[in-house]
C-alpha cells in the first residue's frame, strides 16, 4: 500500500512534467500575453459579462432584447479578430485536452476500469475563462 507521502510525492512530479509540457508552457506563455493586453481583456471581461447576463435571462424565461443579440455577435467577433484572444482560446483547448487525457490516465481507463471522470461533463467549446 502506497503510503501519502508517496502519492504526495509522485503528484509532485506529475506537477512538474505536466508543468514542462508544452501545451502548459504554451498556456502560461499566452496568459501572460493576455494580463499585459488590456484590450483583450475588456474584450474578454465584456463578452463574459453579456454572456452572464444573457443567460441569467433565459434561465428567469426574460426576453432577450434583439440589441443584445446583436452586441454579443460584435463581440464574438471582436474576440475573433483578436490574436491573442484566438491564440488564448487554442492554449486552453490543448492544455484542457492534456488535462483530460491524464484524468483518464489517472482514473486507470486507459486500463478499462470505467470510473467517471470530473472531467467528463466539460464541453467541447470551452468559453473563454481566464483561470
Amino acid at each position: 500500500m502506497a503510503s501519502t507521502q508517496e502519492i504526495i510525492t509522485a503528484a509532485t512530479d506529475l506537477g512538474k512534467l505536466i508543468a514542462s509540457h508544452d501545451s502548459a508552457k504554451r498556456f502560461e506563455d499566452v496568459l501572460k500575453k493576455l494580463s499585459q493586453d488590456v484590450d483583450a481583456q475588456r474584450l474578454l471581461n465584456d463578452l463574459n459579462r453579456l454572456t452572464t447576463k444573457i443567460s441569467q435571462k433565459e434561465m428567469h424565461g426574460q426576453p432577450i432584447e434583439v440589441h443584445e443579440k446583436h452586441e454579443i455577435e460584435k463581440l464574438r467577433q471582436s474576440v475573433a479578430r483578436n490574436a491573442v484572444l484566438r491564440d488564448f482560446q487554442v492554449a486552453q483547448m490543448d492544455y484542457v485536452d492534456l488535462m483530460r487525457q491524464v484524468d483518464e490516465a489517472m482514473a486507470g481507463r486507459t486500463g478499462g476500469s470505467g470510473a467517471p471522470s470530473p472531467l467528463d461533463d466539460l464541453d467541447d467549446e470551452l468559453p473563454l475563462q481566464t483561470p
